[in-house]
């Protein structure tokens, strides 16, 4: 059964609207539903994101992706990168994605946000590129820095805001983030966020190692890394006045 999403596009280009962070978090949240059952562990399962997603359906445009997880991955100077998202003419209708099997070795949270980029590059890049005979498209992601940059390329700043909803989202992670503050005895406020609404923030001034250990339990909690969490818990607004890294 395929990964069905739609967003506002062309219908001629299959190319998508201009979206805001909150459009490219609900396609996050249609993905999640059909990864994630209510009952599971909030972390996301690798395997099961690359299974169910060798097929989507992309406002009703049947895209394959044929997953390589296992290889080295270079650009196109010969440096390794993380991973590669490209289709070619000789393969129509499928989007050739890799995640470099050696750089992610023993780092399962890179290696699950990295697919999750990929993926994102698959939903908004991939249809148009397969709209366009002859056309080749190719997107690389380097460094692990680069998932957590709000990148000034637009298709790779709207992979990383659907990785980052898709693996962790707002309503959960502010419900979460309570939790762990509750046991840790940390004080919080109202104020405005993209949480879950009616819900309170993290306050200034409660202690740094505290706020430090709710956002390790996060990363544990979602299947991330740390700074991962904090860029999540500033994009929601979620502790007031941010983070300090």
């Amino acid at each position: 059964m395929p990964i069905v999403v739609s967003y506002p596009h062309s219908a001629g280009t299959a190319a998508p609207h201009p979206l805001s962070r909150e459009a490219l978090w609900g396609v996050a949240a249609q993905v999640r539903r059909q990864l994630r059952a209510p009952d599971e562990p909030l972390a996301l399962d690798m395997g099961r994101l690359v299974g169910r997603s060798a097929e989507t359906l992309v406002n009703g445009r049947p895209v394959r992706v044929a997953w390589e997880l296992a290889q080295p991955v270079h650009d196109d100077a010969g440096l390794s990168v993380l991973g590669v998202c490209e289709t070619d003419p000789e393969m129509p209708g499928t989007a050739l994605v890799s995640v470099n099997g050696p750089m992610v070795a023993g780092r399962p949270e890179l290696a699950l946000s990295t697919a999750a980029h990929e993926l994102g590059h698959v939903l908004f890049d991939v249809p148009s590129a397969l709209g366009e005979a002859g056309r080749r498209f190719r997107a690389v992601t380097a460094l692990p820095e680069a998932l957590l940059d709000r990148h000034a390329v637009l298709s790779e700043r709207r992979a990383n805001e659907f990785m980052g909803a898709l693996l962790v989202p707002p309503v959960p992670l502010h419900l979460q983030m309570l939790a762990h503050a509750r046991d840790e005895g940390l004080r919080t406020v109202h104020a405005a966020h993209h949480g879950r609404q009616g819900s309170r923030v993290l306050a200034r001034g409660n202690p740094r190692e505290a706020v430090e250990g709710v956002v390790a339990a996060l990363a544990g909690d979602f299947g991330v890394s740390e700074g991962f969490i904090r860029v999540r818990l500033e994009r929601y607004r979620l502790v007031q006045g941010g983070l300090v890294s």
